[in-house]
């Protein structure tokens, strides 16, 4: 048992190592998908991506929203194209809405609404976006959720008692 354990690791850095192989007809390495699966099954691994919930200074929920690093660089905006009407907030009361953007704890929102934004013919600048942001107009709640965020629009009831 103990070889076993001590084994481990070292299946689990092997199967994590990159690896690479060449077309033919090219020189250039060309990377190949390593699967991870779990040692003991054979399930793989993987990672759900929780929904979550944000609170915002005021009602911006009409306003695209684009993230900053601590430094005030962006760190996440949207092109126009990744803008619809699955984009848009969902209203979970008490100040609570269901992020369906990427937002996070940095977010803040832009003048833009989002008929405005998705009707763009180009991404703004990085200046024009920092530039459109709100005075204030900030994410100043945010909240992991317990269910899947593929999931949260078939779960609003149980997200909204969640957040009481």
């Amino acid at each position: 048992m103990k070889k076993i354990l001590f084994l481990l690791p070292m299946i689990m850095i092997c199967g994590c190592s990159k690896k690479a192989t060449t077309v033919a007809g090219s020189d250039a390495p060309q990377p190949e998908v390593v699967r991870m699966v779990d040692p003991v099954g054979s399930r793989p691994l993987s990672m759900v991506l929780k929904a979550t919930a944000f609170q915002m200074t005021g009602d911006y929920s009409n306003n695209v929203a684009i993230t900053l690093n601590d430094d005030g660089s962006l760190a996440y905006y949207p092109a126009p194209s990744d803008i619809s009407a699955n984009s848009r907030p969902v209203d979970l009361g008490n100040g609570w809405w269901l992020n369906r953007q990427g937002l996070g704890p940095n977010s803040v929102f832009t003048r833009y609404t989002f008929d405005e934004y998705e009707k763009l013919p180009n991404v703004p600048t990085q200046e024009e976006l920092k530039a459109s942001v709100i005075p204030g107009a900030r994410v100043s709640n945010w909240k992991r959720l317990s269910c899947p965020a593929s999931e949260a629009m078939q779960h609003l009831p149980e997200i909204k008692e969640e957040l009481k």
